[in-house]
């Protein structure tokens, strides 16, 4: 999958939560499959350890990245682009709380009901029809420490012994979801940031 940094997301879930897509105008519709391939080392962007297997440790640094959003908000002009032909800060914010609340519906289906599944889907057409542009990026960063809890709370009662399945990774499971989503929030949070003035 692309980097975030081309326009399209890097290794996350894309479209599906993990950063595919996201920017250029949105960028080319997520390739799933590869999305949910195994990734290892680091990140050549965000940084992101694809090598950390402590759950715990993924779901603390994915709350303490949301944590820092606000602060990266409040030194940039949000609506602008990060970079020429990316999404603005705002549109990303809102994404990231989407792929936050998808993450804990996906969590709770391990929870209570996994044999049901769960299914993929659009970061491009899910922005358009969210209409990201004309939503408040204050409200964005309220509703992205709001997302934040839930999916913490939904992540430490998940059980581990358990996968549902995905029409592309096949099945997923809580380090599955947990880890893609932490990648994504760490992805985001370095998109925004590039938007901060040097120094």
């Amino acid at each position: 999958m692309s980097g975030v940094g081309d326009g399209v997301g890097d290794g996350g879930d894309g479209g599906d939560g993990g950063g595919a897509g996201v920017g250029a105008g949105a960028g080319a519709g997520a390739d799933e499959f590869a999305a949910w391939d195994p990734h290892e080392g680091t990140c050549p962007e965000c940084g992101f350890d694809w090598d950390e297997t402590d759950f715990e440790d993924l779901v603390g640094q994915c709350v303490r990245d949301v944590g820092v959003f606000g602060e990266v908000l409040s030194r940039i002009d949000p609506a602008q682009e990060v970079e020429p032909g990316l999404w603005s800060a705002s549109r990303y914010v809102w994404h990231t709380v989407d792929v936050l609340r998808f993450g804990t519906e996906r969590l709770w289906t391990l929870s209570a009901d996994p044999t049901f599944g769960v299914p993929s889907f659009d970061e491009n057409v899910l922005a358009d029809i969210r209409a990201y542009d004309q939503l408040s990026p204050v409200v964005g960063l309220i509703a992205l420490i709001t997302a934040a809890r839930a999916w913490r709370t939904a992540a430490l009662e998940t059980p581990h012994d358990v996968s549902t399945p995905h029409p592309d990774a096949g099945s997923v499971c809580a380090f599955d979801i947990v880890q893609r989503n932490a990648h994504e929030v760490c992805h985001h949070l370095w998109d925004v940031q590039r938007a901060m003035p040097p120094g």
